[in-house]
């Protein structure tokens, strides 16, 4: 995955949001309102706007969206999301970052080259490329944990 380029616009968060829901196909006159009604956005996400979005919001929004939106339940252990050498330096983003990580929606960066250093990059950003290579893998997610429930 690439990083964010010079020529790269940074996604917003708005921007974010109504990428995801429109990709969800969601019509909302108002992203923000919207996911902020389904207990699934916080006030910060409409006080910072017009902010850069970054890894650990991406992360947060994408694991309340799958948890309130779409009903898929929390993995019961996170245990192996201790890789990530970051993960406890954000305690409230620790659980949404491991969900997200451990379902394979968004990659860590090993710093080392070699697995032993893998870097969650909390406050990184990434290309909107990136950004909606998750939102797919978020999709393939709820397919995925539709036709498991249906077993």
């Amino acid at each position: 995955m690439q990083s964010v380029q010079d020529h790269d616009i940074n996604m917003t968060r708005e921007m974010f949001i109504e990428s995801l829901l429109k990709t969800f196909g969601v019509e909302s006159w108002n992203a923000l309102a919207y996911g902020m009604e389904h207990g699934w956005l916080e006030y910060e996400d409409e006080l910072c706007k017009n902010d850069p979005v970054t890894r650990k919001h991406i992360a947060r929004i994408l694991h309340m969206f799958l948890l309130k939106e779409k009903g898929i339940c929390d993995l019961p252990d996170i245990g192996g999301a201790g890789v990530l050498r970051d993960l406890y330096d954000c305690h409230v983003c620790a659980n949404h970052v491991a969900q997200i990580y451990l379902r394979g929606i968004m990659d860590a960066k090993d710093l080392a080259s070699d697995g032993g250093f893998l870097w969650f990059d909390l406050d990184g950003e990434d290309s909107q490329e990136n950004i909606h290579e998750y939102i797919r893998r978020t999709v393939e997610t709820v397919n995925n944990e539709g036709k498991v429930a249906t077993l």
